[in-house]
Order: structure tokens, then C-alpha cells, then sequence
């Protein structure tokens, strides 16, 4: 019985604590409170350009009964009239092999 009576104490100032930060979060005023936020308005999103991802070949390779493709990964910038304005290699590569009939 002695040890109940200490640690339903600790529950109740427990339970005391958790109430008055609650009641501080709640009431605490919005005034000099900051809104932040990662999404972008219409206007930035117009303006920023998003790169296409598309592979390249970039080896083609003859092992005896097997022919050895080498794909890389770019980023590929276009702008307005669907031009590409810059292509940027990424550590990406893929690999597919034929085999030979």
C-alpha cells in the first residue's frame, strides 16, 4: 500500500504537468507566430523549369555471342518551344544485352 500512495502521487502531478502545457499551447497567442511554408505560388512555379529524366545510349559492345548496350541517365531541360536548352549526366546507368542468333 505504501508504494501506491507515492506513485499515484507521481500520476496525479504527471497528469498536472501535462494539462498546463496543453492549456499554454492552446491559449499561447498567433500574433508573432511565422507561417512557413514549402509550396510555391503560381508565379514561381511558371518560371522554374523542371528537367525531363530520359536515358541515352552511350555504348554498344560486342561480346562474342552477346551484344552489350550501355544506357545513361540525363537531365534534359527544354525550354518554350520544346528545344533542349541543356542535357546533365546523372550517376545513373542501365545495361541490356542481346544475345546473338
Amino acid at each position: 500500500m505504501r508504494t501506491f500512495i507515492p506513485l499515484g502521487l507521481f500520476f496525479i502531478l504527471l497528469l498536472g504537468v501535462i494539462e498546463l502545457t496543453i492549456n499554454e499551447v492552446l491559449e499561447s497567442s498567433s500574433d508573432g507566430a511565422v507561417m512557413v511554408s514549402s509550396f510555391k505560388d503560381e508565379s514561381e512555379l511558371q518560371n522554374e523549369v523542371i528537367p525531363s529524366l530520359e536515358m541515352f545510349l552511350v555504348s554498344q559492345e560486342d561480346e562474342g555471342k552477346e551484344i552489350l548496350e550501355t544506357y545513361r541517365e540525363y537531365e534534359v531541360y527544354y525550354n518554350e518551344n520544346g528545344e533542349v536548352e541543356r542535357k546533365e549526366p546523372t550517376s545513373h546507368y542501365e545495361y541490356i544485352r542481346y544475345k546473338k542468333y
